[in-house]
């Protein structure tokens, strides 16, 4: 790992704990994942696993735990899944579509196999009724605003 992508990490680590503090809806659902995505489509599916992880533990902790330690260590490895599935899709794809594909895998994991977690660890199905609407609208505002980031920075540097 050179010094450059070291300081894209931290770049990118330092805005999820900055994204952490603006909060969406519920909970600890805020900002952290749009850097975390940012890191996944442009470094792959290591930073977005390491950056989403990271992100999400900086909101839970900025919040005080919310839903207790270990369910915010699971949400954490779930924002890891999430991250790297989408450097994972991009790295495979190489079309704008790849951004609607990634993007849609992200939302079935972070979402989807999110929610299945919590109720099932909370032992709550009325959980998901709770969190699926802000969780959904959080994930479509960080991983829009992430992918047009990119798309803009790829335009701008001619590539990765």
């Amino acid at each position: 790992m050179n010094i450059r992508t070291i300081t894209v990490y931290a770049l990118l680590i330092a805005l999820c704990a900055i994204g952490g503090q603006i909060h969406f809806g519920v909970y600890s659902i805020g900002f952290d994942s749009s850097p975390a995505f940012v890191g996944a489509l442009l470094l792959g599916p290591v930073a977005g696993a390491v950056l989403g992880a990271l992100g999400h533990l900086a909101t839970a902790v900025f919040t005080g735990f919310p839903l207790s330690v270990p369910m915010h260590v699971v949400v954490a490895l779930i924002m890891a899944c999430t991250g790297a599935s989408i450097g994972y899709c991009m790295r495979k794809r190489t079309s704008s579509f790849s951004y609607v594909v990634s993007g849609i895998v992200g939302y079935i994991i972070n979402v989807g196999l999110g929610l299945v977690v919590t109720s099932w660890m909370m032992h709550s199905v009325e959980v998901v009724a709770i969190l699926f609407v802000p969780l959904s609208l959080a994930y479509l505002v960080n991983y829009v605003g992430a992918a047009l980031v990119v798309s803009q920075l790829t335009k701008v540097f001619g590539g990765r």
